[in-house]
């Protein structure tokens, strides 16, 4: 066991469906858009939505060029597209980093102000509510599905040593920042931490819960497929999901803030 592999299995509709990873790229830009134009036409948002874009677009062609993730059929709106990396690697780029970032700036630059808390609290309720209805019907029965069945349309090797010098790499750059920032920047830059952790953590759950997300442990072979690939013991299941949504798709994330700070690009209010 202390020896396997321990994989990230995305099998529900997010691991083949890039006209939903559209829809998600187009609400990022829409709260880009929308805080430009009630926050006197501040570009914040903008150049994290781009950098994210960059960032994760660039390390999302490596996880599928290295193997560390293997997609299977990639749609876009019923058309098949696991070819056309010119449009699923952006696309990806956008909907699992710029999104997910723009969602932790939009509430938490709301929710650290005491004039609009409240009614954005309300709403942060609204949309957990809305992201479970939406992961309710889009669920599949991963009793039924073998763990070694080469149709699930995502197989992500979590601690791939490439992966792992990346994503210590982020961190520190995450850590750093918060460290070295001005209080305004590190105030804003950890509650983008936490609204954001929180929102996956949620994701994550309503996926587990509707057997759209599972982890599997399995053998490398010498030739990068994996053998005696198994459900994993419930306590790695919860340790590999936290550390996703703790560390994975938060944390390394607050990068996409940190650059535009250090580029200059973003004020430093308590200048």
């Amino acid at each position: 066991m202390l020896l396997e592999s321990i994989l990230m299995i995305r099998g529900g509709s997010f691991g083949e469906d890039f006209g939903q990873k559209l829809i998600l790229s187009l609400i990022g830009l829409a709260i880009c858009v929308y805080d430009w134009k009630v926050n006197d036409k501040r570009k914040d948002y903008f150049w994290v939505f781009l950098v994210g874009t960059v960032i994760w677009s660039l390390a999302e062609l490596s996880l599928q060029f290295g193997g560390t993730r293997v997609l299977q059929k990639k749609y876009f709106f019923g058309i098949e597209v696991t070819r056309a990396l010119w449009l699923t690697i952006p696309l990806q780029g956008m909907s699992e980093g710029a999104f997910v970032a723009v969602i932790g700036m939009l509430f938490a630059d709301r929710f650290l102000n005491e004039e609009t808390r409240k009614k954005w609290v309300g709403i942060f309720l609204i949309v957990f509510g809305i992201l479970l209805a939406l992961a309710l019907p889009n669920g599949i029965n991963y009793d039924s599905v073998p763990a070694d069945d080469t149709s699930i349309p995502s197989r992500r090797d979590m601690f791939n040593m490439t992966s792992i010098f990346f994503i210590i790499f982020m961190c520190a750059l995450a850590i750093g920042w918060l460290v070295t920032t001005t209080p305004e920047a590190r105030k804003r830059g950890i509650a983008m931490y936490l609204v954001m952790a929180t929102f996956i953590a949620w994701w994550t759950f309503t996926e587990w819960l509707t057997g759209q997300r599972w982890i599997e442990v399995g053998t490398l072979q010498s030739d990068g497929t994996y053998s005696n690939l198994r459900r994993a013991p419930a306590i790695i299941e919860f340790l590999a999901l936290a550390y996703d949504f703790m560390i994975e798709v938060s944390l390394i994330y607050v990068p996409f803030l940190a650059i535009p700070y250090w580029l200059g690009l973003i004020k430093k209010e308590d200048n």
